[in-house]
């Protein structure tokens, strides 16, 4: 039983259709969006959702048969402990079938392409790689911002209050420069209040954008790089374990010929 849950658990055909029904999933929670849709079809679009649900349940027993129904090996990975999760709780008594928490976690369902798309995957795995260094980053942007913001406080609060009235709105409209949007407007506003508006705001344009941001940039790619190479060695694994024994397995015959094999070492080469 448990080698055969394995087997349709691994099964090409199986995890295609378990991505069929997540996608018919997403198509139904669309389509409920639509008030018409659900006076029409209310009744239909709620059985299709059961439905979904009982497939995944059952899709959930298969795969923690294939565990040997170990509950403790089968949460040892992370997106098994998360698609219990979702499951269990869509089980949950006592949540109305409009609720917003039950709508959630439908909506959850779908989030579970993650896991069955490899490239998604590692991209997840690289974005968690650069989280480290990309959080060194943005407490850098943090400060530069922070800098920026009290000088301008100090340049432009009297003349210019909407944008550099406070700290906060300091900072809000440092942001929003950041973002590259509709920052000639706010220039030509800072403009007509001092003759410092056209340095200031360039430096903290090519400070926070053009390098910050580019830092930020290198940091995913780097961190994208060296997960697709985990991935890479992951694969190379076993065939190199496979070599390394065939090595070992041809030293040992050596060896043994060697202590085998009396007087002239030539003879060692007539197999």
């Amino acid at each position: 039983m448990i080698a055969a849950a394995q087997r349709l658990a691994d099964a090409a055909w199986f995890q295609n259709l378990v991505v069929t029904v997540i996608i018919f999933n997403a198509i139904v929670l669309g389509i409920e969006t639509y008030d018409g849709a659900v006076d029409r079809w209310g009744d239909a679009l709620h059985a299709v959702d059961t439905l979904f649900l009982w497939f995944f349940v059952v899709e959930l027993v298969i795969r923690i048969t294939a565990a040997g129904f170990r509950l403790d090996r089968f949460l040892r990975g992370g997106w098994n402990v998360f698609d219990t999760i979702v499951v269990v709780a869509s089980l949950a008594p006592g949540l109305p079938s409009d609720s917003t928490a039950l709508r959630v976690v439908r909506l959850l369902r779908v989030t579970r392409l993650l896991r069955l798309f490899p490239d998604l995957r590692v991209l997840l795995d690289g974005l968690r790689r650069a989280a480290p260094p990309a959080m060194s980053l943005v407490a850098l942007t943090f400060l530069l911002v922070y800098l920026y913001a009290i000088v301008g406080w100090t340049i432009f609060h009297d003349s210019v209050p909407q944008y550099f009235g406070n700290l906060g709105e300091s900072m809000l409209t440092l942001f929003t420069l950041l973002t590259i949007e509709g920052w000639n407007s706010i220039l030509e506003t800072l403009r007509e209040a001092s003759p410092w508006a056209i340095p200031y705001v360039l430096s903290f344009i090519l400070v926070g954008t053009f390098v910050v941001l580019n830092l930020v940039i290198g940091v995913v790619i780097t961190s994208l790089d060296e997960a697709y190479g985990a991935v890479r060695r992951e694969k190379e694994g076993p065939e190199l374990a496979d070599s390394i024994d065939a090595v070992r397995q041809a030293l040992d015959d050596l060896e043994h010929r060697i202590s085998s094999t009396p007087g002239d070492p030539r003879l060692l080469t007539r197999d």
